[in-house]
Formats: C-alpha cells, sequence, structure tokens
C-alpha cells in the first residue's frame, strides 16, 4: 500500500503540469505563457525535461512580472522531476514572493500549493504536504476552479492513502473525481482520479474481502485507460494500466496481471525521474505476479529490478520492494538474502511511518481547518456590522442545512411510501377472496354442510382481519404466522377439493411465540404454489413451510412438487414476479430500519420436480421491538 499511496501525487502532478488556468487579475496575466504552455507541457510529460526546461526559460525574455511568476513555477515543477528539490524550493519562494507583491487571484496560488505539495512529499514531510494540500483547496474554492479543487483534493487523499485511513481518502478522491468532472481544461484529469480512487477501492477489497469493491476498481481502471488511450495521455495510460494490474493481482488473475505489468515496463521511458515510479510499478506487480505463480526465481529477479527503480525514485517505495525480494528468496530457500532484504524492509518502515506520525496528520488536518475558521472570524471583527454579518451567515447556513436534509428525508420518505403502498395493494390476491367467496356460497346451498360452510366461514373471516391488520403490523410472531398459513390453507382446500397437502414445521430450538418476522412475506409463494404450480398437474401437489435456525439467522423454506421454475426461454409468470417484488420490498424495508443483511433465493428443487424458497431473516425477538 505505501509505495503505490504515497506518490499517487507525483505523478498526477507532471500528467497535468502545464495544464493550468492562466486567468488572474490583470496585473498577473502573461499571455506569452499560453502560446507557451502546449510544447512546454508536450516535453515535461514525455520526459524531455531539458526541451522543457528551454521553453520555460522563453518567458524570461518577457519584461512582465507576471511572466517571472510563470517561469518560477514551471522551473519548479521540473526541479522536482530531475529530484532537484533545493532548486524547487528557491524556485517555489520567489513565486511565492511575487505573487503576494502583485496582490494575484487565487488561481496562481492554486497551481503554487499544488507544486508545493509535490516538493513535500518528494521530502517525506507529510506535514508540511498536508498543510499545502488543504491550502490548495481553499485557494481553488475562492477562485471556482475545479481543476485545480480536483489536483488539491487528490493531494490531501494520497496522504491519508499513504497512512491507511482509506475511508477518509476515499472522501477526498470522491471530490476530486466531481470537481475533475465539472472542469473542461483536462479530458485525462478524470482518468488520473479515476485510478486513484480505484486503488483505494482495492484497498478496501483486501480488508474486507468485499467483492463489489474490486468490481468499482475494474470499472474505474478501464475507464481510466479509454479515456487516457482517447486523449493520448501516456502517464496516464500506464497508471491505469497499474491499476489494472493490481485488481488482477488481488482478483487471483495473475496471467492478466503480467500482462498489464508488461504494458507498463515496455512503454514507460527510461531515464526520466517523473517516470521511474511507474517503471518500479511495472516490474513490482510483475514480481508479485510471477509469485503467486511460484515462479520464485523469476520473481526475485523481477524485484531486484523494481529495487533499482524505487531507490531511484524514493525510499518509502524500497518497502514494498525489500518485501517482494524478502518473500521470493524465502520461497526459493536462500535465506541469508531473505533475511537481509527483511530487515531492511523494516527499517525503511519504522523511519518513515509510526502510529505517531499518523496521528499527528489526522490531528494536522483538524488544527488547520480549526485555524482556517478562527483567521474568518478574526478578519469579520474588523468589520463594524460583524454581528449582523455573522447572524446572516448562521441564519442562512442553518436553512441551507435545513433544506438539505429536509430534501433528503422526503426523498426517503418517498422511496418506503411507494415501496409500502406496493405491499399493501399486492397484500393479498383479490381473485382469492371472490372464488373462496364464490365455493362457501355454494357449501350454503347444499344440504348437511352447515357445520362445514360455519367452519370455514370463521376461517376466511380470520384471514381477511389478518390482512387487513398486517397492514399496520411490522411484525408478527411466528406462532401467529402458522395459525394464519394453516387457515388460509384450509380455506384453499375448500376451494381446491384434493388438489394438494400441506405440511408447516419448525424446529423445536425456535421460540415461535417470541421470534417475530414481517407479516405477510410467506403467503404470496404459498399462493403462487396452489394457483399457479399447481395448476394442470396429473399428481397431487405438495408444500412444505419449515423454520429452522440457520448461523445465528432465521431460515424460512417454502417447498413444493409443483411445474418448477420455467426454462429461460420462457417468461416468468405475473405471480412469481409479484411475490419476488413482495418479498424484495420487505426485505429492503427491513435492512433499511434495522440495518441487516436478510435476504432470499428462489430456485428449482435439485432431485425432484417444484420450487424452493429459501428466505434468510435476523433473529427478532418480542422484548428488542
Amino acid at each position: 500500500m505505501y509505495n503505490r499511496k504515497y506518490y499517487i501525487l507525483f505523478l498526477l502532478a507532471g500528467s497535468l503540469l502545464i495544464n493550468l488556468p492562466l486567468q488572474s487579475q490583470e496585473n498577473c496575466k502573461c499571455p506569452e505563457a499560453e502560446s507557451l504552455r502546449a510544447p512546454m507541457g508536450y516535453y515535461f510529460n514525455s520526459g524531455q525535461l531539458d526541451s522543457a526546461s528551454f521553453y520555460a526559460r522563453k518567458l524570461l525574455n518577457y519584461k512582465n512580472t507576471a511572466c517571472i511568476i510563470f517561469y518560477q513555477g514551471w522551473m519548479a515543477q521540473i526541479a522536482i522531476a530531475e529530484k532537484n528539490t533545493g532548486a524547487a524550493r528557491l524556485f517555489l519562494a520567489e513565486e511565492e514572493k511575487l505573487l503576494k507583491e502583485k496582490n494575484c487571484n487565487q488561481d496562481l496560488y492554486v497551481r503554487h500549493y499544488s507544486t508545493l505539495a509535490k516538493m513535500y512529499l518528494e521530502l517525506n514531510q507529510q506535514d508540511s504536504f498536508v498543510i499545502a494540500g488543504l491550502k490548495g483547496i481553499d485557494a481553488a474554492t475562492k477562485a471556482k476552479d475545479y481543476y485545480g479543487l480536483s489536483r488539491a483534493n487528490t493531494d490531501l487523499a494520497s496522504a491519508f492513502s499513504s497512512i491507511g485511513q482509506t475511508a477518509k481518502a476515499i472522501f477526498y478522491y470522491r471530490n476530486a473525481m466531481a470537481a475533475a468532472k465539472q472542469q473542461n481544461k483536462v479530458p485525462s484529469l478524470v482518468a488520473s482520479v479515476a485510478t486513484r480512487l480505484a486503488n483505494s477501492y482495492l484497498d478496501l477489497y483486501k480488508e474486507t474481502s468485499t467483492s463489489s469493491y474490486a468490481d468499482s476498481a475494474s470499472i474505474l481502471g478501464l475507464e481510466a485507460m479509454s479515456i487516457a488511450e482517447k486523449s493520448k495521455d501516456i502517464l496516464a495510460f500506464l497508471e491505469a494500466n497499474e491499476t489494472m494490474a493490481g485488481y488482477s493481482l488481488q482478483t487471483g488473475k495473475t496471467s492478466e496481471a503480467i500482462r498489464y505489468a508488461e504494458i507498463i515496463i515496455k512503454s514507460s521511458p527510461r531515464g526520466v525521474h517523473l517516470f521511474d515510479r511507474i517503471t518500479y510499478a511495472g516490474f513490482s506487480k510483475k514480481a508479485a505476479a510471477l509469485y503467486q505463480m511460484k515462479k520464485y526465481e523469476e520473481s526475485g529477479i523481477m524485484a531486484d529490478s523494481a529495487l533499482q527503480y524505487a531507490t531511484a525514485f524514493n525510499p518509502q517505495m524500497m518497502i514494498s520492494a525489500y518485501e517482494n525480494i524478502y518473500l521470493a528468496s524465502k520461497a526459493n530457500g536462500d535465506s541469508t538474502r531473505g533475511l537481509n532484504a527483511y530487515e531492511k524492509m523494516v527499517a525503511i518502515r519504522d523511519s518513515l511511518f509510526s502510529v505517531e506520525k499518523n496521528n499527528a496528520i489526522t490531528e494536522l488536518e483538524k488544527k488547520y481547518n480549526q485555524a482556517k475558521n478562527e483567521n474568518t472570524i478574526r478578519d469579520l471583527s474588523k468589520k463594524k456590522q460583524i454581528y449582523l454579518l455573522l447572524s446572516i451567515a448562521g441564519i442562512l447556513a442553518l436553512l441551507a442545512i435545513g433544506f438539505y436534509v429536509r430534501q433528503q428525508s422526503l426523498k426517503h420518505k418517498k422511496v418506503v411510501l411507494e415501496t409500502e403502498q406496493r405491499l399493501n395493494q399486492a397484500r393479498m390476491n383479490p381473485h382469492f377472496f371472490f372464488n373462496t367467496l364464490t365455493t362457501l356460497q355454494k357449501l350454503a346451498l347444499q344440504e348437511n354442510h352447515g357445520e362445514v360452510m360455519a367452519g370455514n366461514l370463521a376461517r376466511f373471516s380470520n384471514i381477511m382481519r389478518e390482512t387487513l391488520e398486517s397492514t399496520y403490523k411490522e411484525y408478527i410472531s411466528i406462532e401467529q404466522e402458522i395459525d394464519f398459513l394453516t387457515q388460509y390453507l384450509e380455506v384453499q382446500k375448500v376451494h381446491y377439493p384434493d388438489a394438494f397437502s400441506y405440511e408447516i414445521v419448525a424446529a423445536g430450538d425456535l421460540e415461535t411465540d417470541e421470534l417475530q418476522i414481517p407479516p405477510m412475506i410467506i403467503q404470496p409463494f404459498v399462493e403462487n404454489s396452489i394457483e399457479h404450480a399447481f395448476a394442470g398437474l396429473q399428481y397431487k401437489g405438495e408444500i412444505k413451510v419449515a423454520f429452522h435456525l440457520l448461523n445465528k439467522e432465521l431460515l424460512i423454506e417454502i417447498t413444493d412438487n409443483g411445474k418448477g421454475l420455467p426454462s429461460p426461454g420462457q417468461k416468468n409468470s405475473d405471480h412469481i414476479s409479484r411475490a419476488t417484488q413482495i418479498i424484495r420490498d420487505r426485505v429492503y424495508l427491513l435492512n433499511r430500519k434495522l440495518k441487516t443483511r436478510a435476504g432470499y433465493q428462489i430456485t428449482n428443487n435439485e432431485n425432484k420436480p417444484g420450487v424452493l424458497v429459501a428466505i434468510h431473516l435476523p433473529l427478532i425477538y418480542k422484548d428488542q421491538i
């Protein structure tokens, strides 16, 4: 994680060096810089730094202080790419001095803070790096510079990613992505941010093994590759290949990982500091893939090559390089070499990272934001109408927050109400009521059926009452559900005499009078079996409803011996779709409210005809509601 995350920003900055906005106040404009921007950017991004310096020095020919500002900024970025941080520091100090003297607009400060962040990143000064990133976000926000805002958020995200705070890194990367999509200066900016966001999702996948994170990383990586190819941005393209190599490694696709790694190795320009990190990544990913394939000797060779480029770029990347050498040597039986690599890995890691440093970065962010707010208050205190302004600002903020919260609440309520409305409309098939009443009417007209008629009428009235009351109940006990299903099935047997039999069982370890479930979650499937699965059968239908405990969950299994699910070429019946929609809505509401992972599956029986419905619900007891 360290080798990739901490240096992501450096490459992004290199890829997008010259494509920065040139607009500012009148006294900070340099029209000549606009004409030189394209060739300067081309040579810089292709690693031809001497040619890039040639075009940067042309700005000295113009007797314009603003052009000198651009010269200082461009040369600072070239110096960083040449690994000459001493010169970069001097260029940046002069640039900041001129920016203040000319009272330039915030958009030029965005570029300045971005370059400053790159320099601190090169020097492993994480605290200064975070401050530069936060100042860049402020400047870009004030200037309404979405390009700069994306860059600044990416700066800060990479800092939190480097110390393992993946969630916070994703927060800033998403902000960066939103800003990147709003700007129209650099098409490949979206690709650059997408690869970094994808890498953070891969970290989450590694931590949680949740496949959706890996899927998101793959989608973002491929999207970034497509954008980079269209915009002919070699750096963004190579980064996208690095992301896809990482995805392939984590998902066990070693051959694909090697293919992506070889593209990086073959396509990266040699002898250019800017591309040393990406070349290192190619060798490192290939070493890891070969290790997975148990080709330990070849893996060690690739790890040695990765170490050379890590040493040339930055010590932090050497951690992962030594780790690859250690693993390959250990697997290959070379214990001396493996121990040596392990000791160097630990020494570098301990010198660069600690709990105290990680906590310091997080605290630094808090203190900066607090200090920024305090400075704002001090500035406002100089004005005569400070209290009025603060009151108006506070009221507007509260109104904005209230409006946003209200809109979100209304949107959520709308979804819930729509779902509940579908449930209420589809709780029982109206045809069942009509058909049952017709059957009872026939019984009433026959002789000697008074008792039968009375019993079935009682059951029917109970079913109607329970159906209506279930609209207002969130949960009922298993005991109540079994009683309801029994009465429902008995009335259905009147309508379909000798057409089916049924069985309802509950495991002995279930507290059926205490354990609660949502009402009307089983009946739609039972109804579907009777009305459709048994229609036209030449044998007697069977329905079984069973309640079990499984892995601290309630498992409800509904099986029949009917026609089974339609084949892939056939269309599902409306009843199957309706029953599925009902349970989908109930499960959605349950998971939304209780933060659970209830679910269901509908499959054909394995060794006999018919369908199996398995419903997994959390254990909810009466005293918990």
